[in-house]
This record gives C-alpha cells, structure tokens and sequence, in this order.
C-alpha cells in the first residue's frame, strides 16, 4: 500500500505527459481543420485558377 501511495505522489514527468497530451490534441484539432476544409480550399483554388486561365483565351 505504501508503494501506491509512493507512486501516486510521484510527480516528476508530469510536465512531459502534459505537453504531449496537449501537442496530441493540437494534431488532431489541425487533421480534423484540415479534412473538413481541405476540399473546400482545393475546389476554390481550382475554380480560381480557372478563371485566370479563362483571361488568356
């Protein structure tokens, strides 16, 4: 029972778990960003690009 009680007032690599768990939800904030507008973004850089080409004719 010490021993649990040892480990759980254990603190040191806290920081590092913390960091991680927030650089992880920061990933996948940015792939579900990414998922839901990048499609929209390629449709309007095609649409735009159309239109450039669209001058030269």
């Amino acid at each position: 029972m010490k021993k649990l009680a040892k480990l759980v007032k254990n603190t040191r690599g806290g920081e590092f778990i913390e960091y991680a768990v927030i650089c992880g939800v920061v990933a996948l904030l940015a792939i579900t960003a990414f998922t839901t507008f990048g499609t929209d973004v390629q449709n309007k850089i095609t649409e735009e690009g159309g239109k450039v080409t669209g001058i030269n004719d």
